[in-house]
């Protein structure tokens, strides 16, 4: 069982100063909760100071280095104390299946609130299985899959509580995984201070963390299919 008196010692790699210092604040304003434990900026230097430091959770970029970055993310998943957690930009392409696979406990999106990417590294902490993160650039093939009928009453129970206007947004948002919330709020005739406030409830609804989680969710699961929703929502809309 984990201790959770003691700090969460997150370590930051990144090779962009900008950057470092905007997680460094971020992580370190949640003390005693957790800390930066160290920051690197090459992956020669990560390698090092994962076995000096050995930190909880990596949160690991990807960027021009000597070294394979996909190497570099098996070689930190090796300690069983250490979840790497993968940190990409919108539109950076980044090989997420081959990352999960080399040891990566998740993909946090760096353009979802800040909560998110701190309730991902708590997650990540505090849970031994791992958090199965993917992103829109290969999704559709890796849907078809892994996608098999639905079969949990949990998961019925769960989706059951959407409204439809938390269905609609869902599909909006996997039918342009890359389109900004404010476009995605005038599509749907809504503020974007509204879709931010449907998506923490889908988001709690569904157990789910972020952005990333609600595209693997619903097209694991066919939720986008499901075009008939629940009698118990029937007549719900927002």
């Amino acid at each position: 069982m984990p201790n959770h008196r003691k700090p969460i010692r997150v370590m930051l790699v990144d090779c962009r100063p900008l950057v470092l210092k905007g997680l460094h604040d971020l992580i370190n304003a949640r003390k005693p909760r957790m800390e930066v434990s160290g920051e690197a900026s090459t992956y020669t230097n990560a390698l090092d100071l994962a076995d000096q430091l050995h930190p909880n959770v990596i949160l690991f970029s990807f960027f021009p280095d000597a070294l394979n970055p996909l190497e570099v993310v098996a070689g930190l998943a090796r300690s069983a104390e250490t979840k790497v957690l993968v940190l990409k930009g919108l539109y950076e392409a980044v090989p997420f299946v081959q990352a999960i696979e080399a040891g990566a406990r998740g993909i946090v999106l760096a353009e979802d609130p800040t909560e998110s990417i701190i309730q991902a590294i708590i997650k990540a902490h505090h849970h031994n299985s791992g958090l199965d993160r993917a992103w829109v650039g290969g999704l559709s093939g890796y849907a078809a899959s892994v996608h098999t009928p639905l079969r949990c009453n949990l998961e019925r129970a769960k989706q059951a509580r959407l409204t439809l206007r938390e269905r609609e947004l869902i599909r909006a948002i996997v039918g342009d995984p890359s389109a900004k919330y404010v476009s995605i709020a005038g599509r749907l005739g809504i503020s974007e201070h509204t879709v931010h406030n449907h998506l923490s409830n889908i988001y709690q609804k569904l157990d789910l963390i972020n952005r990333i989680d609600l595209l693997m969710y619903a097209l694991k699961h066919g939720l986008i299919n499901n075009e008939e929703p629940p009698k118990s929502i029937r007549g719900e809309r927002d």
